[in-house]
């Protein structure tokens, strides 16, 4: 048995290393193109700096101070990053980098062990040309991590539903006591990450499981009190350091947080808000799902099993952060790995012809198609001639961004247009049942349009969002000085002017106010002898007289 798993491995690690080929290629260039985004992005990176300046790694700091929202699984990954290629661009998000390599490995497998290798393929090609998914591994945020260790831990409580009768009794039970241990490892480790939020995901989905099929999850009481006792403990580890560092305090108020973020309304409440951007953010996947949903007389009942997993886990993802009143892009970014599967799901029949190819897949493929390719081209159009919008425009902070100098030519609209002339031949292609070569061209011309917008439009987009605010900052990098924000909420000030341990409590310093054009008149109240330097782009910026 241990002979033939090593064989297996052997013949499947050329498309393994292909897999991991494919990954660097797309997810490791041009890290550092672009600044870190405020605010998470920017957040996280100054937590993994000051983390190193204080070489205080039990807990998560942001300006000095404990900062109680987040756990520090992923901040301890960036600071490793940055010990070894220093306080970047590129070492911040290089861990989200190497976790979508990882990504695209763990589906292949996963997919290669519950139903075939040419599922494993497609769910790692649908991870690499899926809009967001793409964009989140080239981030420096805390989600691909946190999703990652989320889907491991169900995909081994999904072993456990799942027991071989004919399999040897001890083997059987070494092999359930392995899968829940991992399964509860990957939990912890995903607490350990963004917070308490993985065990009620992971719990919900057991559950809907259980429930939905009359208490077939084959996992005893013992076991279950196992698996807490194991997450638990994970949890009580980290604590333990934390609480030593910052006393009980650091609990209640890590608690509160969670609740408070919970039941906060601060980014609208749309209910249809995440099944809409998943709908658009997870195209091409997004399309290709409708029939995945049907019953299949192909699956074996693993796979049967397996599927089921998926939709309980898209749907408790989806009604969790849909009744929730706060609504963020990456709340619902779990969903991606259904998603994706899903996609490949119904690929992977197709291409052994048993399943076909209709209107229920060219439809949404062409329209999403359209309305993403006319969004990017009518975008570009418009942005060089802000003069046309201008005046429906009622922040005055955006009329003043838009006057940005950023070089945009009509040109750049042809890469919108090669790629919706590309996706209207993979879907001719598939219609008249060339499957895989239609498959093959939307795969690759997805993967290569989202690489286009990034390396190209957002570096131009960043010119108009934070690139004057950033510009100053960095220039303030050497000078022995204090930087305060007022009117609105950033991190930029501390990490792009690298700030030191001790420069909050330096009054004699000089200090520089920023803030947003319309804001002026708030900010010169809160602080006496302003002097204004300059503005750029919406930014004033200001200096303390001495």
């Amino acid at each position: 048995m241990v002979v033939e798993t090593i064989q297996k491995n052997i013949r499947q690690f050329p498309t393994q290393l292909i897999l991991v080929i494919i990954g660097a290629l797309l997810f490791l260039p041009f890290l550092n193109q672009v600044h870190l985004f405020d605010l998470d992005e920017i957040n996280f990176a100054e937590s993994a700096r000051e983390m190193l300046l204080t070489h205080n790694f039990r807990m998560v700091q942001i300006n000095f101070q404990p900062f109680y929202e987040k756990p520090p699984l992923f901040i301890w990954l960036q600071a490793l990053s940055m010990t070894y290629f220093g306080v970047n661009e590129f070492a911040a998000r290089l861990p989200n980098a190497i976790c979508g390599i990882v990504t695209l490995l763990v589906v292949f497998n996963v997919g290669r062990y519950v139903f075939k290798s040419q599922l494993g393929v497609l769910w790692a090609m649908m991870f690499c040309c899926s809009i967001l998914p793409h964009i989140y591994f080239k981030s420096g945020i805390i989600d691909p991590i946190f999703n990652l260790f989320i889907f491991l831990g169900v995909f081994f409580l999904f072993k456990l539903s799942v027991q071989n009768d004919f399999e040897n009794f001890k083997i059987q039970k070494r092999n359930r006591r392995w899968n829940l241990v991992l399964s509860a490892l990957f939990i912890g480790l995903a607490t350990l990450t963004k917070g308490p939020v993985a065990i009620l995901l992971s719990v919900l989905t057991a559950s809907t499981y259980f429930f939905v099929n009359r208490g077939k999850l084959k996992i005893e009481l013992s076991e279950m009190i196992l698996w807490w006792v194991i997450v638990a403990a994970v949890v009580i580890l980290w604590l333990s350091f934390a609480i030593h560092a910052n006393g009980l305090k650091f609990v209640d108020e890590f608690i509160t947080y969670q609740i408070r973020s919970f039941a906060s309304n601060n980014n609208g409440s749309w209910f249809f808000y995440h099944p809409f951007l998943l709908l658009i953010g997870v195209f091409p996947a997004s399309a290709l799902i409708y029939d995945a949903f049907k019953r299949n007389a192909n699956d074996d009942t693993t796979q049967v099993y397996f599927k089921r997993w998926m939709i309980y886990l898209l749907c408790v993802v989806l009604i969790v952060f849909s009744v929730l009143k706060t609504k963020i892009v990456h709340y619902s970014s779990l969903c991606y790995f259904p998603i994706t599967f899903l996609a490949a799901y119904y690929l992977n029949y197709l291409f052994d012809g048993k399943m076909k190819w209709t209107w229920r897949q060219t439809v949404p493929l062409l329209t999403l198609g359209v309305l993403i390719t006319v969004a990017f081209t009518g975008g570009i159009f418009l942005i060089q001639r802000p003069d046309v919008f201008v005046n429906y425009v009622k922040d005055d902070f955006v009329k003043e961004i838009l006057k940005a100098k950023v070089y945009w030519s009509n040109y750049d609209i042809r890469f919108g247009i090669a790629y919706l002339v590309c996706l209207i031949v993979s879907i001719l292609l598939m219609q008249t049942k060339h499957v895989k070569w239609g498959a093959y061209i939307l795969i690759i011309c997805s993967a290569l349009f989202i690489s286009t917008v990034i390396t190209l439009v957002v570096p131009r987009v960043e010119k108009y969002s934070q690139a004057a605010l950033i510009e100053f900052l960095e220039s303030k990098a050497d000078e022995s000085c204090r930087i305060e924000t007022e009117g609105f909420k950033s991190y930029a000030h501390y990490f792009y002017a690298k700030k030191p341990c001790s420069a909050f409590a330096d009054t004699a310093k000089p200090l520089y106010v920023i803030t947003k054009c319309t804001n002026v008149e708030v900010a010169k109240p809160h602080h006496s002898k302003l002097v204004e330097l300059y503005r750029k782009n919406g930014w004033v910026f200001f200096k303390g007289e001495n």
